[in-house]
C-alpha cells in the first residue's frame, strides 16, 4: 500500500462478505509461535525492546503488524525473540508524533506487545504480527547522560479493578449514597457505552466482555484521532476511560480533516471489514505502519491514480489514494471491489492521524481534568 509520497479477474459467484476474514494476509505465510499469553506483574520494572511508532496508539488486545527492514529494528525484535522468560517475545510500543525539525514527542504511556506470528523472507526482511497486552509507563528520568531511549526502563501499570454497586446502596443503607456509587459504576457505564455504540453502528459486531476489555475495544473501534486514543490509553482507571468514551459518542457526529476541518465522513458510517473491528494498524510494503478506520463512504475527497490491487490490505479490493478536497491532506484510501462477488462494492479507509472527530474547541472541553492534565515528554531524536 503506497502513501501519498510513494514511500510509504475472477468469475462472478455468490456474493461474499469480506467482514469476518482474518487480517494481514498480505504479509504472506507466517508461522504461529507456540505458547503465549504472557502477563507481567503490575509494578514490574523491565527493559523491553522499545518500538516507537509514529501515529500508532496500541491498546491491549490490538493487533500490530510490522514489516521490519532497518537493521537496528531487526536487532530489537531478534532480542525480544531470544529474551529469557518471562520477557520472551515481548516488546514495548509507544506512540510518537513529530513537531519541530529534529524533535519528536514521545508519549510516556504505551503498551507491551507479544510477538505471535513471524516470517523471515530473506536476510533483510522480517514480518511479524504482535498482540497488545498490558499498559506500561516509560521512565525517561531513568536515563543517564549519553544513553538513548532504548535504554529507558518501563514499569507495568494496571487499571484499578471495576467495582460493583453493593445491594445496600440501592436500599439506602450503605455508607455512601447510591448517587455516589453510580459515579464509579464501571458496569453501568459499560452498558451505557454499549447502547450508544449499537445506536451509532448497529451492524458492527461488538465485543462482549468485562468493562475493562470493552473500554479498550471502544478506544480501538470508535472513529477517533490518535491523540484522543492516546488520552484514553492514559486514563488511570476503566471508569475514567468509559466516561470519556460515553461523552465522545454522545457528541460525535462527523469526522473532519485534521488540518483544514473540512467534513469528510459521518461517524455513523463506520464499517467492520475484519473479524477484529472497524479499525486497526496495517503496514505497507515499505514498512510504514498506518492506523486507520474503515467507513462505508467519505465526502469532500479527491482520488488520484488508477486503482491498484498489488499490496492491497484487503484481498480482492483495489486501492486508490484519497486526499482532502480542501487542503490536499492525505486522508487515506478508497477501496473498490476487483471481483463482482464481494460485498461491499467499495469502502474507505481513513488514517487516524489525518482526521479528527471534533473541532478544536469542543475537543479541549471534553476531557476529564485527570486526563486533560497528562502531558507528553519532548526530547531530541536519539535513535
Amino acid at each position: 500500500m503506497s502513501t501519498s509520497s510513494g514511500d510509504e479477474t475472477a468469475e462472478p459467484g455468490p456474493a461474499q462478505e469480506l467482514t469476518g476474514q482474518t487480517r494481514h494476509t498480505y504479509l504472506g505465510e507466517v508461522d504461529d509461535l507456540a505458547g503465549g499469553g504472557i502477563v507481567l506483574d503490575t509494578g514490574q520494572v523491565c527493559h523491553l525492546p522499545l518500538i516507537p511508532l509514529e501515529g500508532i496508539v496500541l491498546m491491549p488486545g490490538d493487533t500490530l503488524p510490522l514489516k521490519v527492514v532497518r537493521r537496528q529494528d531487526r536487532a530489537k525484535l531478534e532480542a525480544a525473540l531470544s529474551a529469557p522468560a518471562p520477557y520472551t517475545r515481548l516488546i514495548a510500543v509507544v506512540c510518537m508524533t513529530r513537531s519541530d525539525p529534529g524533535a519528536v514527542h514521545l508519549h510516556s504511556v504505551g503498551c507491551t506487545a507479544e510477538i505471535r506470528q513471524i516470517s523471515r523472507q530473506d536476510d533483510a526482511m522480517l514480518n511479524i504480527v504482535a498482540k497488545g497486552c498490558q499498559r506500561l509507563q516509560l521512565d525517561l528520568y531513568s536515563l543517564q547522560h549519553g544513553q538513548d531511549l532504548s535504554q529507558a526502563q518501563q514499569t507495568i501499570t494496571a487499571d484499578v479493578a471495576p467495582t460493583y454497586v453493593p445491594p445496600e446502596a440501592g436500599q439506602g443503607i450503605a455508607y455512601w449514597p447510591l448517587c455516589v456509587w453510580n459515579r464509579y459504576d464501571a458496569f453501568g457505564l459499560a452498558q451505557e457505552a454499549t447502547t450508544l455504540f449499537n445506536a451509532m453502528a448497529p451492524k458492527v459486531r461488538q465485543l462482549q466482555g468485562d468493562p475493562l476489555a470493552l473500554s479498550y475495544w471502544l478506544a480501538s473501534n470508535l472513529p477517533l484521532e490518535d491523540d484522543t486514543r492516546q488520552r484514553l490509553l492514559e486514563a488511570p482507571t476503566v471508569v475514567e476511560r468509559l466516561k470519556n468514551e460515553v461523552v465522545l459518542m454522545q457528541r460525535m457526529t462527523s469526522l473532519r480533516c485534521r488540518y483544514c476541518m473540512t467534513e469528510v465522513a459521518s461517524a455513523r458510517d463506520v464499517l467492520s471489514m475484519s473479524n477484529e473491528g472497524t479499525g486497526g494498524a496495517f503496514v505497507n510494503s515499505h514498512g510504514y505502519v498506518h492506523d486507520m478506520i474503515t467507513l462505508h463512504r467519505a465526502t469532500n475527497t479527491t482520488c488520484e491514480s488508477e486503482p491498484e490491487t498489488e499490496h492491497s490490505w484487503f484481498p480482492g479490493y483495489a486501492w486508490t489514494i484519497a486526499y482532502c478536497a480542501g487542503c490536499a491532506n492525505h486522508l487515506g484510501w478508497m477501496f473498490t471491489a476487483a471481483q463482482s462477488n464481494l460485498v461491499p462494492g467499495s469502502f474507505w479507509g481513513l488514517r487516524r492521524p489525518a482526521i479528527t472527530e471534533l473541532d478544536e474547541a469542543r475537543r479541549n472541553m471534553l476531557w476529564h481534568p485527570v486526563i486533560h492534565g497528562l502531558r507528553q515528554n519532548r526530547f531530541p531524536t536519539a535513535w
